[in-house]
C-alpha cells in the first residue's frame, strides 16, 4: 500500500526553495507533512495515516539530488532537470542492503501554464477483491498510459489541514486493454487522477479512480487529504 502512495503522489509526491515556478513542489530540508488516506477496494473501506519528511540534499550514482522519508524508512529520490521535477524511485532505509527501485517520471513541469501536457504510465493498484477460497486475491494489475494537462492555476482547494487558494490542479486520463484471466477475461481499464499543488505547501489532495467494464472488478478509489503542514 505504502510502495504504491509513493507512486502515485507524487505522489505522491517541490523544489521550493529559490525558484519560485517550482514552489509547487517544495523539496528544502525541514518540511514534514501528514495526508488521511482513504483506499475503497471491493473489499470495502481503508484507512490510513501517511507521513513524510524532506530530508535535504543528497546522492543518487554520484548525481545531486533531494530526498524524502516516509514514516514506514522508504526513502524518495527527486531531481531537476530542463524538463522539470522528476521522480527517479526508492529505497528503504531499513534494510541492511537497500536496494533502489527506479520509477522516473515527471511529477511537475517546467512549463507551469494552464494547457500544458506530457504523458507518462501507472499502473493499477485499486483493482482488487479477497474471496474465498483461502481468501485469495484476485487483482487487475494494468500498465496504463496516462495523459497528463495541467487544467488550472486558480483552484481553491478546503482539506483537514486548513484552505489553501491559488492550487495547481493536474488531471491525468488513460485506458488499456488488459487480459486479467479466467475471473475477470479481457476488460478495458481506466484510470482517472486529479492531483492540487499549493505553492510552498505541495500536493494538498489526490483523488484517484481506476474502473473496468468488469462486473466481477468494476472499480476502486484512492483519496489523499493534507492533514497538517510543518516547515521550520
Amino acid at each position: 500500500m505504502l510502495n504504491y502512495l509513493l507512486i502515485i503522489f507524487l505522489a505522491l509526491v517541490s523544489i521550493g526553495c529559490s525558484k519560485k515556478e517550482n514552489s509547487y513542489f517544495p523539496l528544502n530540508a525541514g518540511l514534514k507533512w501528514q495526508y488521511n488516506v482513504a483506499l475503497t477496494t471491493r473489499d470495502g473501506l481503508e484507512k490510513q495515516k501517511y507521513i513524510l519528511q524532506n530530508i535535504g540534499p543528497g546522492e543518487l550514482n554520484s548525481e545531486p539530488v533531494f530526498l524524502r522519508e516516509s514514516l514506514d524508512g522508504t526513502i524518495l529520490y527527486y531531481s531537476l532537470s530542463e524538463e522539470g521535477i522528476y521522480y527517479l524511485g526508492n529505497s528503504d532505509s531499513k534494510l541492511l542492503d537497500p536496494k533502489f527501485y527506479s520509477d522516473r517520471q515527471i511529477v511537475i513541469p517546467k512549463n507551469l501554464t494552464v494547457g500544458a501536457k506530457w504523458n507518462q504510465s501507472t499502473i493499477t493498484k485499486l483493482l482488487k477483491k479477497t474471496g474465498p477460497p483461502q481468501k485469495t486475491e484476485f487483482k487487475i494489475i494494468a500498465d496504463v498510459p496516462l495523459d497528463l494537462r495541467i487544467e488550472s492555476l486558480d483552484d481553491t482547494i478546503t482539506v483537514p489541514a486548513g484552505q489553501f487558494s491559488k492550487c495547481m490542479r493536474i488531471k491525468m486520463t488513460g485506458s488499456a486493454y488488459k487480459n486479467a484471466g479466467n475471473y475477470v477475461g479481457l476488460t478495458l481499464v481506466n484510470v482517472e487522477q486529479t492531483n492540487w499543488y499549493s505553492p510552498g505547501v505541495g500536493l494538498v489532495k489526490l483523488e484517484r479512480l481506476e474502473t473496468t467494464q468488469s462486473a466481477a472488478l468494476d472499480k476502486g478509489t484512492l483519496s489523499i487529504e493534507l492533514v497538517n503542514f510543518e516547515s521550520k
